[in-house]
C-alpha cells in the first residue's frame, strides 16, 4: 500500500423551496414543497493541493493522502472501467439541474440520496476501497428502491415519514418496506430491472454491504513462512482483478439504480435522452 498526497473538494444539491406549493404528505403538512433542485458547492483545485499544517503527520490523514492518490490514478490508468462511472453520473446531474416541481417529493429526496451514495461509491472503488464501495452501492440501490416502491404505493410516504413516531409506528415501516416488499414492486414495474437488482443487491451484501464472509477474505492477503502465518487486511486495493470489480460493480448499480428510478421519473428520463443514454451504457457493462 502506498501513500500521497491529497486534496479535497466539497459538494451538496440543495432544494430550492416554492411556498406557494404544499406538500401532498402529512409529515410535511405546512412545509414547502421542493420546487428546483440545484446544485451549490465549493471547489479547490486538486492539481495544486494544499494542506493546512499538521495534515499528513497522522495516521487518518496520511490514509485519505493515499485514497486521494489512488483516485486520481484510477481515473488516469483505468479509463474503460471509469469512464463508465462518470457517464452515470452525468444522467443523475442532468436530471437534477433540470427538474422543477416533482410530482413526488418523498421520491425526488430519494433520487438525490441515491445519487450522493453511487459518487461515495465510485470514490470508494477508485481509492482501492472495494469492500467499502460495497457498502454504499447497496445503499444506491435502496434508496433507488424506496423511490419506486412509495411511488407506487402513495399511501406509504406517510408510513415512511411517521417511522419514528412511536413503536406502532416504527413497526408498521418495517412491515411496508420490508426488503421481499420493496424488490417485488421493482420486479412489478420492471421485471429485468427487478432481476438485475436482485443480483446486484445480493452481491453487495456479499462483498462488504453486510460483514459476511467474501467482506473478509476478498480483502485479504496471506503469508505463511516456517511456523509462522501472517494475515493482512487490504484497506487500499492497488490495480488488479479487486480494483476492477469493485470498479464495474459500482457503474452496475448506478445504471440499475437509474433503470429503477426510471418507474417514478420516466417521462422527464425521456426528455433529458437519459433513456436512451442507458441503452447505449448497458451495452458495456
Amino acid at each position: 500500500m502506498t501513500r500521497r498526497r491529497v486534496s479535497a473538494a466539497s459538494e451538496r444539491w440543495q432544494i430550492v423551496l416554492d411556498v406557494a406549493a404544499r406538500s401532498s404528505y402529512s409529515g410535511l403538512e405546512g412545509k414547502p414543497r421542493a420546487c428546483v433542485l440545484v446544485r451549490a458547492s465549493r471547489k479547490c483545485d486538486v492539481r495544486k493541493p494544499r494542506s493546512p499544517p499538521g495534515w499528513g503527520d497522522d495516521e487518518l490523514t496520511k490514509f485519505w493522502d493515499a485514497a486521494r492518490s489512488n483516485q486520481l490514478g484510477t481515473f488516469v490508468r483505468k479509463k474503460p472501467v471509469f469512464n463508465p462511472l462518470v457517464n452515470i453520473d452525468r444522467q443523475f446531474v442532468e436530471i437534477s439541474k433540470r427538474w422543477t416541481n416533482p410530482q413526488n417529493e418523498l421520491a425526488a429526496l430519494l433520487f438525490l440520496r441515491c445519487h450522493s451514495a453511487l459518487r461515495t461509491a465510485a470514490g470508494h472503488a477508485a481509492a482501492g476501497q472495494a469492500a467499502e464501495s460495497y457498502v454504499m452501492c447497496r445503499s444506491a440501490l435502496e434508496f433507488a428502491a424506496y423511490a419506486l416502491h412509495i411511488s407506487r404505493n402513495p399511501a406509504l410516504g406517510a408510513v415512511w415519514l411517521n417511522r419514528h413516531d412511536d413503536p406502532k409506528s416504527l413497526e408498521a415501516a418495517k412491515n411496508a418496506f420490508s426488503h421481499r416488499k420493496v424488490a417485488a414492486t421493482v420486479v412489478a414495474v420492471n421485471k429485468h430491472a427487478g432481476e438485475r437488482f436482485d443480483e446486484l443487491y445480493q452481491r453487495t451484501i456479499d462483498f462488504g454491504g453486510h460483514p459476511n464472509e467474501r467482506s473478509v477474505t476478498s480483502n485479504m492477503s496471506m503469508i505463511k513462512e516456517p511456523g509462522r502465518r501472517t494475515m493482512m487486511i487490504v484497506f487500499l486495493h492497488e490495480d488488479g482483478p479487486a480494483l476492477d470489480a469493485a470498479l464495474k460493480n459500482a457503474a452496475q448499480c448506478g445504471l440499475c439504480s437509474l433503470e429503477i428510478l426510471q418507474g417514478v421519473f420516466n417521462a422527464l428520463f425521456e426528455l433529458l435522452g437519459v433513456n436512451a443514454q442507458m441503452l447505449e451504457l448497458r451495452k458495456g457493462l
